[in-house]
């Protein structure tokens, strides 16, 4: 675990919260930046900082991931109240509480160059590509103008690790303006699809189409499928043995139609798992899914009415072995009732040659 040291500018004697964050900055930050903002201001000023603080410690502390710590500091360096400090293997190392932070609107005028000229460089490129629309031009232009925006085109830049181009903004622009994302959503779609391994808008206009359909606006929203979705996959790799690998994109595609598709839940899900490796004893998605579509034939969605259903089965299996053993039966007794012949052949040829020698 990489230990961060925590110092500060300031004199000892200065413990308070400096008016200027409280008058410019709290009022246009994300809450979650405020909160770790204050508990590592409180915990510079006591003086004698916990020995274990880390990123790790900070995102138990608000039960967060470390990304989302790390996410805020850059937030807040930005906009020059800390200093952050790296070592040769980019980890950090130190974070150091500026001595005098300087007004928003004057950080936002330094960093104007960070993305420059966005409504320009959007609309040059939207003529060179002959999609120059003059109405629309407006509305990015406002779109643009945002200081929210401007911050989370650098923060992508950061994770994409190259300058955007005009298909990336206009993704970008489609996702705010279209599908309503909050700036901190399509911050979370880019970090997690970068570290998914998927640094391409392409990819991710895909996940922003499912969240839109999904009515899915927010961070938290976002958040809560993805642990939603981590359940299921996790039950069913425990239920059919696999280790040692991810799931392959045709297992996911299962997974996503077995419950979103056909709306069962994790128990049922399983349960066709289990089932599976109990007939054929090893793990079929396939077979797995010709289960759960009997089920959904049959309007079964809960445990109760697969035990029910099984039960209805084996009556219908016992009244047919019934029903094959009486017929089994009925035709042994239909031979053996036949009445024997007792005829003497040989008598029956001597006879006949006896009438034709007469």
């Amino acid at each position: 675990m990489q230990k961060i040291t925590l110092y500060k500018e300031q004199p000892d004697s200065a413990t308070s919260i400096p008016n200027i964050f409280i008058d410019e900055f709290m009022t246009q930050a994300n809450g979650e930046y405020v909160k770790i903002y204050l508990y590592l201001l409180r915990s510079i000023s006591a003086g004698s900082p916990p020995a274990d603080f880390s990123l790790s410690q900070v995102a138990d502390h608000f039960d967060c991931t470390e990304k989302d710590v790390l996410r805020a500091l850059n937030y807040w360096e930005k906009l020059k109240l800390f200093r952050l400090e790296y070592d040769k293997e980019q980890q950090l190392t130190g974070i150091c509480l500026s001595a005098d932070p300087a007004c928003p609107s004057s950080v936002s005028t330094e960093n104007q160059s960070a993305p420059k000229n966005l409504t320009n460089l959007f609309i040059q490129t939207c003529s060179r590509s002959g999609e120059h629309d003059p109405a629309a031009s407006i509305s990015y232009s406002v779109f643009f103008e945002k200081e929210e925006i401007r911050e989370l085109v650098f923060i992508a830049e950061q994770y994409l690790g190259r300058t955007l181009s005009h298909s990336d903004l206009s993704c970008m622009y489609t996702w705010y303006s279209e599908y309503h994302f909050s700036p901190e959503l399509i911050e979370y779609l880019i970090e997690t699809s970068v570290a998914a391994g998927h640094a391409t808008l392409h990819y991710m206009q895909r996940i922003a189409e499912d969240y839109s359909a999904r009515n899915i606006t927010t961070v938290t929203q976002a958040k809560e499928l993805t642990n939603q979705n981590s359940a299921v996959c996790y039950a069913v790799m425990k239920a059919f043995g696999i280790r040692g690998r991810h799931l392959a994109p045709s297992e996911l595609r299962y997974l996503k139609n077995w419950s979103e598709q056909m709306g069962f839940g994790i128990d049922l899900i399983t349960e066709a798992c289990s089932r599976t490796i109990k007939t054929i004893h090893e793990p079929s998605f396939g077979y797995a899914n010709s289960i759960l579509e009997r089920w959904q034939k049959q309007q079964v969605h809960t445990m109760e009415e697969v035990v029910k259903a099984d039960a209805a089965y084996q009556q219908s299996q016992g009244t047919y072995n019934r029903s094959s053993k009486k017929k089994s039966v009925q035709t042994a007794n239909h031979f053996s009732n036949f009445r024997q012949r007792d005829n003497d052949y040989d008598e029956i040829q001597r006879m006949l040659i006896q009438n034709s020698m007469q």
